[in-house]
């Protein structure tokens, strides 16, 4: 027959007591706070999954910092490609108008000022900000793209910005692409030889044919802004002939400007299916994260008046124990 000591019993009271406290201290601090999972040995798998959402959550949080910056940063260039090709539609208007010959030099001094004036706004739109950034400058935004000559100082990369995992999209178009032609082009001596007798106009971008006047293939570079003042020269110097052959280039002007504006358009809207995407990821993350995480409220109630109910007859077990001794 084995003795059991005072101190045994002690040992056992206790070790029973504080385990039905430590269940019901547990099961209110789950209450206060709704949570199933108060440290990582409550669901070692589920807190692991509970990692992963958080993480996913706070790169869903940059990313739709990243498409609110690349949305204004092409809602703001879209409305500049807009005006861009109501200034280019208004002076080929005009150039249709002044390419017969009914028209006296006084009117066609007239017109040269509007397009003159034309010419001015577009280079304001080609050096247009977004706080301290230049839009047209490639990846140099800190530099002015286009001085008064409408020489480019930019370059010709392009801003990425990532919009999801491993997925970037331009949101910047260069001034190289957007205000010059591109590639060969035939051309006739008539339609770039287009600086009035006498006058001395640099005009480095443009590269003029053999002197024999005959149709020839060249590398051309001419921007927008030579176009503009060309024309204005060859209104200035009464000469219809030019503003025919120009009309051909402001029609290629304006086409390349609207095809880039359908390119701005496409990637607003691939902004927007992201953002919308990622919203929905969120939802369903939240969702996910609420099933692992939140409590059964009438199973923690039950589990709780249970606990409290062991540990009461832990405490009455316990004194009565106590209670008894040899004498």
């Amino acid at each position: 027959m084995s003795r059991v000591s005072e101190n045994s019993s002690l040992n056992s009271i206790n070790y029973a007591v504080g385990k039905s406290k430590s269940k019901v201290e547990d099961l209110q601090l789950k209450g206060s706070t709704l949570k199933r999972l108060s440290k990582p040995s409550d669901d070692p798998i589920g807190n692991v999954e509970m990692m992963a959402i958080r993480s996913q959550n706070v790169d869903a949080t940059q990313y739709l910092r990243n498409l609110n910056f690349a949305q204004s940063h092409l809602s703001y260039t879209e409305n500049i490609l807009e005006e861009m090709t109501d200034i280019l539609v208004k002076a080929k208007e005009l150039a249709v108008g002044q390419a017969s010959s009914i028209h006296s030099p006084e009117i066609r001094e007239g017109v040269a000022k509007e397009i003159h004036q034309m010419r001015n706004q577009m280079l304001g739109l080609a050096n247009k900000r977004i706080g301290n950034r230049y839009l047209f400058a490639g990846q140099k935004v800190l530099t002015r793209p286009f001085d008064q000559e409408g020489q480019y100082s930019g370059d010709k990369n392009k801003i990425n910005i990532e919009i999801n995992k491993d997925v970037f999209i331009p949101i910047n178009l260069n001034g190289s692409d957007l205000f010059f032609t591109k590639g060969k082009a035939p051309l006739q001596r008539e339609q770039l030889d287009l600086t009035p007798p006498g006058i001395d106009i640099d005009t480095p971008n443009l590269q003029r044919t053999p002197a024999n006047g005959a149709e020839s293939e060249q590398n051309v570079s001419v921007s927008l802004f030579d176009e503009l003042r060309s024309l204005e020269n060859a209104l200035l110097t009464d000469n219809p002939q030019i503003i025919q052959g120009l009309l051909e280039r402001l029609d290629s002007s304006i086409e390349r400007v609207v095809t880039h504006r359908t390119e701005i358009g496409a990637l607003a809207n691939t902004v927007s299916n992201a953002e919308t995407n990622i919203e929905k990821t969120k939802l369903l993350n939240d969702a996910h994260k609420s099933k692992i995480e939140d409590a059964d409220v009438a199973e923690l109630m039950s589990d709780l008046q249970k606990e409290q109910a062991v540990l009461k007859a832990t405490y009455r077990a316990s004194s009565n124990l106590m209670n008894v001794s040899l004498m």
